[in-house]
């Protein structure tokens, strides 16, 4: 631990030789771009020493270095090193750039991302302690554990500790951190040897510039307008109010909507019995039971609950904070799709909440019927629900249309994300990503001319193709869904029985539809035989980018879905690493992605100069796959895009 003039100077000398340096920081919170900050740095070289740097740590003991020596240290990093290593770097490099770092010249190596690629469970415990453990043997942190049960407990700590960091001593948080960066290290060489042992390397480097990418999107962050933040939670708070007195009425008697136990009780006085049951055998009053109960109160309580999930996890968070910088994690899914945290934005809902009761046509009623058996049959895996038909009406509290800002009776959450003043927000989506590169893998050539088509629809050329009907037809629709449920059924692993539900037919009539798809569609039982058969021989399977997916026994119907999504994911990551690399230095900004869509913000008088290039980029790609991608603009939000022809 480094906490005299002296000592620092010397070991300034030390880091002014390294290139590469580990790094880890501990701090006051975990927002870096609201209002928390460093309160020490841990630094490690390749020869495997490491050093602390104690800055502002608040406990009344304490010794910190200055302002002065931070400025020194980051000048060091900034001249000196050309490559930054740490584990979820991402976090510690945004509290480090407020400091003044500069990491747009170094190569940045998260080893979380390497963990992953080399992680044979689905869901293991990526963090580091967890990663150390299965790596080098439970009980390899235990340093961890036994550093924050004394921070949580020390007599000398009279700040309470929780995720303040800077509330600890310096004396006990100092070598916890050199201990992260210890292991950190010892895992980035043991993990980049398996990385090269499972023939990864190339698809690694790919990540690492990925994590760059990345970073620069989440510093960029994405605005929302907090005006219309609390126009909407007051639109919501007025509409729940009213529907809560909805429940009342039809209750004869106040009781806590919120507890689902509460809402069991009156629901059994007045003689009603939920029709889905808890793993413990108790009734249950989930969205599905709510969904089959014939009565008007079970509506409202859907939509209660909504109203309150919305308000809750999309608007009130977000009351106080002009900019969003949610973290993109390139190491969150098995197959190597982004996922999003800290906002998750990628869950921002698309629909429009309507707070005044709205008529719904027959039609619209029809449509509303057949989604809900559609949910139910999913989530619920069995046909023949008695669906509610009295509630019908509290799903007119949502619904898909086109959101209206000149209304005052819709909200719609995507409404929030707005651009700076004088740009653009600028959609870029793939259209039918999945499906395409599905095709692809059956490498026939019909498929790939078909693909090459203008206004290409893969699911009604199967339907005509599988079921020999034409878009004339008055039942094509319905040949079209039942092409478009086999499809994700294939690329989700789908036995013929979920199908069956899921398409809403008899087992037998399923079964014969999937062969009629197969013997229609050249190449799609061979392409499926042949990787059932490897993931069960070898057990694992690997993308197009060399990805390994290690496949457990009797789970070989999860490989399709790996290949399809994993090569699609790195498809958009390699995309996005050539965007960052061609428009680094320009004034366009990639500030969100969204699984098959990126959303930039543009300079408004440059639209034309950006984007038929970008578009041009993002279809390109190394594999040859015919992509499409439709371009839309977000005016004046998220919420309101116009799609325009390129």
């Amino acid at each position: 631990m480094i906490v005299t003039d002296n000592i620092f100077k010397d070991i300034l000398k030390v880091l002014e030789t390294q290139k590469l340096i580990f790094i880890d920081t501990e701090t006051d919170g975990l927002e870096a771009y609201n209002g928390n900050s460093i309160c020490g740095v841990g630094v490690g070289i390749a020869s495997g020493k490491t050093y602390y740097f104690p800055f502002r740590h608040k406990h009344e003991e304490s010794i910190n270095l200055s302002q002065e020596h931070l400025d020194e240290l980051i000048k060091v990093l900034n001249n000196n090193s050309k490559i930054l290593v740490g584990y979820n770097i991402k976090f510690d490099l945004h509290m480090m750039v407020k400091e003044g770092l500069d990491v747009w010249d170094k190569e940045l190596v998260d080893v979380l991302v390497a963990a992953r690629m080399t992680e044979p469970d689905r869901f293991p415990n990526l963090t580091l302690s967890g990663t150390m453990d299965r790596v080098f043997g439970e009980g390899s942190s235990d340093y961890d554990i036994e550093t924050k049960k004394i921070l949580k407990t020390s007599k000398t700590n009279k700040i309470p500790w929780v995720k303040d960091f800077s509330t600890a001593p310096e004396s006990i948080l100092g070598p916890y951190c050199e201990e992260d960066v210890k292991w950190t290290r010892r895992l980035y060489y043991h993990i980049l040897q398996q990385v090269q042992d499972t023939g990864q390397a190339p698809l690694f480097e790919m990540m690492k510039r990925l994590t760059k990418t990345l970073f620069r999107m989440e510093h960029r962050g994405v605005k929302i307008d907090l005006e219309y933040c609390q126009t909407a939670i007051d639109r919501l708070a007025n509409k729940q109010k009213e529907t809560e007195q909805k429940i009342y009425a039809h209750s004869g008697r106040e009781f806590d909507i919120a507890s689902a136990k509460q809402v069991g009780e009156v629901f059994n006085e007045m003689g009603i019995t939920s029709p889905e049951t808890t793993p413990k055998g108790n009734q249950s009053w989930n969205e599905v039971a709510l969904m089959m109960i014939d009565h008007p109160m079970a509506g409202s309580i859907r939509e209660y609950r909504t109203l309150t999930k919305m308000s809750g996890t999309y608007l009130t968070p977000f009351v106080d904070i002009p900019y969003l910088h949610g973290s993109f994690c390139n190491w969150g899914t098995v197959t190597g799709r982004l996922s999003c945290r800290n906002p998750n934005l990628q869950n921002i809902p698309r629909f429009i909440i309507y707070t005044k009761d709205q008529e719904i046509s027959e039609e619209r009623q029809a449509a509303i019927q057949e989604r809900i058996e559609a949910m139910v049959r999913a989530r619920r895996g069995t046909q023949g629900a008695n669906i509610g038909g009295s509630s019908l009406a509290s799903w007119g509290f949502s619904g898909d249309e086109k959101f209206d800002d000149s209304r005052d009776d819709q909200v719609a959450i995507r409404r929030l994300f707005v651009p700076r003043p004088g740009y653009k927000l600028v959609s870029m989506d793939y259209s039918q990503m999945e499906v395409r590169v599905f095709l692809s893998y059956l490498q026939s050539d019909e498929m790939m001319d078909m693909m090459n088509k203008d206004n290409f629809d893969f699911h009604s050329e199967a339907a005509k193709i599988a079921f020999k009907v034409t878009e004339d037809q008055e039942d094509f629709k319905i040949y079209r869904q039942f092409a478009k449920g086999i499809t994700f059924g294939i690329l989700y692993g789908m036995g013929i029985k979920k199908l069956a539900i899921q398409l809403d037919v008899e087992y037998e009539k399923a079964q014969e539809y999937r062969n009629d798809y197969f013997e229609g569609i050249p190449g799609a039982r061979r392409f499926i035989t042949s990787v059932h058969k490897k993931a069960k021989d070898k057990g694992f399977v690997r993308n197009r980018y060399g990805r390994l997916y290690n496949i457990p026994k009797d789970k070989e119907y999860t490989a399709v879905n790996y290949l399809v999504q994993g090569t699609s994911g790195d498809i958009m990551s390699n995309r996005m690493n050539v965007l960052d690399d061609i428009y680094k230095d320009e004034d366009v900004h990639a500030l969100i992605q969204v699984h098959d869509e990126v959303i930039f913000e543009m300079p408004e008088d440059r639209l034309d100069e950006f984007i038929p290039p970008i578009k041009a980029i993002m279809e390109d790609n190394e594999l040859g796959i015919p992509f499409k991608v439709d371009v839309a603009i977000g005016e004046p939000s998220w919420a309101q895009k116009e799609d325009i022809e390129v």
